[in-house]
């Protein structure tokens, strides 16, 4: 079974290299410049340039043909294809991925991870593991569904800047946000991103990611827990050492937010998957 997904996955190099997973690269444009998402344009280049630039970033999805060219390699490797996919509510790429999947014919299954980020990247890698013990396709698809149903991501937004470049929150509201150093901390809910709490001040609102953890389960001893950072590793790698001294995970993956997701949630901004 040939495993796929998109850049939005946010798997590092050696996980994609380790299990042979097929990436198809979304794309971003940046003050009228088209970029491709991990070919021409890495993680640290992109939160350069979304520093610097007035205007939010704007991601697009795969052309269809980028699909076909990619299902055609992964049918090439395997008798089958499962081609795992970020949420269908935050973007049109497995549209794209459907539509591939009729002009390709073979077998081929399309999956909707119904989030983002490391949630699509944890979703891939349960998928490859899984594969790996031998199950046949209804089996992985049935396991790893069961898996994003309980499947948690929270994200800590360290400022409304890219919100207001966005347009979908006022530079008046920036300013009382910022004067009463408010921060948000939003979720994944049915795939849509949802506002959790607001709160004054960066250690509250980071604590809810933790709090979050707790609410769900006291023991990750036998779980993968998820973090990725826009930018902003120091704060990443304190929040791994918290989670590992409160929750003792059997893993903590630690890695970068890609543009998809790191576009809105701004620079500072931090991701739990769990």
């Amino acid at each position: 079974m040939q495993i796929i997904t998109d850049s939005s996955c946010d798997l590092p190099k050696e996980i994609i290299e380790k299990y042979n997973i097929l990436v198809v690269p979304l794309r971003i444009e940046i003050d009228g410049t088209d970029y491709v998402d991990g070919v021409n344009l890495s993680h640290q280049e992109f939160y350069e340039k979304m520093t610097a630039s007035p205007t939010l970033p704007k991601t697009s999805q795969p052309s269809p043909q980028t699909f076909v060219d990619r299902f055609k390699e992964g049918l090439t490797n395997s008798e089958s294809v499962l081609s795992i996919h970020l949420s269908s509510k935050l973007s049109g790429t497995i549209d794209g991925a459907h539509q591939a999947k009729n002009e390709t014919g073979g077998n081929i299954e399309i999956f909707d991870t119904l989030t983002g980020s490391l949630g699509v990247g944890m979703q891939v890698l349960k998928a490859c593991q899984l594969a790996g013990e031998g199950l046949e396709m209804p089996e992985v698809v049935e396991k790893i569904k069961a898996y994003r149903d309980q499947m948690r991501v929270v994200v800590y937004l360290e400022t409304l800047e890219n919100a207001v470049k966005g347009g979908r929150v006022s530079r008046p509201k920036e300013f009382v946000s910022n004067l009463l150093n408010l921060k948000p901390v939003v979720h994944v809910e049915d795939g849509y991103v949802r506002v959790l709490k607001t709160l004054r001040g960066k250690k509250k609102a980071i604590r809810v990611l933790l709090d979050e953890m707790e609410k769900k389960r006291a023991d990750y001893s036998d779980q993968i827990v998820g973090i990725t950072h826009c930018d902003c590793l120091e704060e990443a790698q304190n929040l791994k050492e918290e989670i590992i001294q409160r929750f003792n995970p059997r893993e903590v993956m630690l890695t970068t937010m890609g543009p998809v997701i790191g576009t809105h949630a701004g620079i500072g901004g931090l991701l739990v998957c769990f």
